[in-house]
């Protein structure tokens, strides 16, 4: 736990020891499940954008003329999904 001081929370600094540490442990852990999700959020983005990146290279790809088994070989696409990009 972060070495914080109930000042920085807000709350009274008379407060006793037992009540300041469980306000403080809550709101850390509050903080922390905030900055986790936001951490998550962050990681699934990337993986969205990276994928589109990767179909994107992929329509290039059928663009080019390429089969759909090399498509799949270059980008770990599967067949289906190329299949489905060819359509459009």
């Amino acid at each position: 736990m972060l070495n914080l001081k109930a000042e920085d929370y807000g709350f009274e600094p008379n407060v006793t020891g037992f009540e300041e540490a469980v306000n403080l442990a809550y709101l850390d852990g509050k903080r922390e499940g905030k900055l986790e999700a936001k951490r998550k959020a962050k990681r699934k983005a990337k993986r969205e954008a990276k994928r589109e990146s990767i179909k994107n290279i992929a329509k290039n790809l059928i663009e080019l003329g390429f089969e759909d088994e090399i498509i799949s070989k270059a980008t770990k696409l599967d067949l289906k999904t190329i299949q489905k990009l060819r359509k459009n």
